[in-house]
């Protein structure tokens, strides 16, 4: 998933950009060499670009500060302070998905990488206009403005594929000249609004629990703006995801669940006796934690997976780790809100699993200590609350034990992800080669935030063990 956005650069008078409507339907990919077609979205008259600082590039996407140089006229403005012909300066965000970048991956793990790009894509040109239809100014100030977004995939995966079909065979042709000509032009990329410290947002992780709390009241508005609206959840669930999520099960390579206890076995003996927090690993239950969540693991998802029209469900951001939230800066003083990135994982959920990823995502264990863990799980209750209530207009209230029993399951079902994906190969070494790695979940490369979240998983899991026995 993509962290890394800046905020836009401009003359004051070039405030207002033009935009092209964004398409539904995908078109061929540009030359990727040549940028000028696809910066002319945001801006008229491209004389030239440049890109900005390190190309950034993680599991499922590459990304790019792009300074372009533009002419405007004073038709092409709503300012009246740039003389005519003025060369002005803006910074965009260029965020692309080529397929050709990703066949080391397994034809189900390319297969989500190309996903994503198409769920983000058609977020930003179908949902977000329903989303903000309402002339919600909050939501608004909340979700980067798209400038162009599109994807062609054709040949790889139908345009009617569910997100969620991993077992999809692979299309790809056995012939590398073959295989290469096909994936060439495939994939996707999105022209955003670019954040940037020197403009009053940062990024950061781990991070204070006040500033956790202002990410999880900003989901809050995103998850009130779809909350009981059955139409709107229905197209959610048919042109992004039935199940929202970038850990959902449904989602991942079956290798992750099959390998669990002995990936458990691993982790728990790399870690055992490393100091004072692994004792929980000699606990007779957490020693048979990796078959526990093996045991528990298509209940817990399917418990996870409501259906569009459930009471509970809405919109999820699906991957709410604090890196993919831009946090204000400022101390108050202007009208600044937390900003939310990377939509390539939203879909159908319950709200309340963005909260559970996001607090072991980025809170030391001791911010979670002495009601601190509560305290962000009511803050953001409350927040979703009062928008839900603000959009209907009438009060509404989320039962805490409703509430609480979906947070318990989400913190299950994301142990089980950690332990699949990640912990198979997890060492102390590991955990301090990465404990400054902002993207990596604090789970992954803190131990006592780790053992912390193991201890609670442990519990969380006798309460549903009992309930499926009786």
């Amino acid at each position: 998933m993509f962290t890394l956005l800046a905020l836009l650069l401009t003359c004051q008078t070039a405030a207002a950009l033009s935009s092209s409507s964004l398409p539904p339907q995908a078109a061929k990919m540009n030359d990727p060499n040549d940028l000028k077609p696809i910066l002319s979205h945001a801006l008229q008259g491209i004389i030239s670009y440049e890109y900005i600082g390190d190309n950034v590039k993680q599991a499922n996407a590459e990304g790019s500060r792009i300074l372009s140089r533009h002419s405007s006229s004073l038709s092409e403005t709503d300012g009246d302070d740039c003389d005519a012909d003025t060369i002005l300066e803006t910074e965009l965000f260029l965020k692309r998905v080529a397929a050709k970048a990703y066949t080391h991956k397994s034809w189900t793990d390319m297969r989500r990488t190309l996903v994503y790009a198409r769920t983000e894509v058609r977020f930003y040109n179908e949902i977000v206009p329903l989303l903000l239809a309402s002339n919600d100014d909050i939501l608004r100030r909340q979700i980067p403005k798209c400038h162009h977004a599109t994807y062609d995939l054709s040949g790889l995966i139908d345009e009617d594929s569910p997100t969620t079909d991993a077992s999809q065979s692979s299309p790809l042709p056995e012939n590398e000249e073959q295989k290469n000509a096909l994936l060439e032009t495939k994939g996707g990329h999105m022209l955003l609004e670019s954040l940037s410290p020197s403009h009053g947002y940062y990024q950061d992780s781990p991070i204070t629990r006040q500033q956790s709390l202002a990410c999880l009241q900003a989901v809050a508005e995103l998850h009130a703006s779809a909350w009981g609206d059955n139409e709107l959840l229905k197209q959610i669930n048919d042109r992004l995801s039935s199940a929202g999520g970038s850990y959902h099960l449904q989602f991942r390579n079956p290798k992750e669940l099959q390998n669990m206890v002995e990936s458990w076995d691993t982790f728990r003996g790399n870690f055992l006796g490393l100091n004072e927090k692994t004792k929980i690993l000699e606990k007779e239950s957490v020693v048979r934690l990796g078959q526990r969540v093996y045991d528990m693991a298509e209940y817990v998802s399917k418990e996870l997976t409501p259906k569009w029209d459930d009471e509970y469900a809405t919109l999820v951001h699906g991957d709410y780790k604090a890196m993919n939230v831009f946090l204000p800066s400022n101390d108050g003083s202007d009208d600044k809100l937390p900003v939310m990135i990377d939509f390539s994982c939203a879909g159908i959920g319950y709200g309340i699993s963005d909260v559970g990823m996001h607090i072991c995502h980025a809170n030391l264990a001791e911010d979670l200590e002495n009601g601190g863990e509560e305290e962000l799980l009511e803050g953001y209750l409350t927040a979703l609350e009062e928008a839900v209530s603000r959009r209907k207009g009438e009060s509404w209230k989320y039962p805490r034990d409703v509430a609480m029993r979906h947070y318990q399951l989400a913190c299950i079902d994301y142990l089980r992800f950690i332990l699949g994906r990640f912990w198979r190969s997890a060492t102390p070494e590991s955990f301090e080669k990465k404990k400054a790695s902002k993207n990596t979940t604090l789970i992954n490369r803190n131990v006592d935030a780790a053992m912390v979240f193991i201890e609670k998983v442990d519990k969380y899991l006798e309460v549903y063990e009992k309930k499926i026995k009786s």
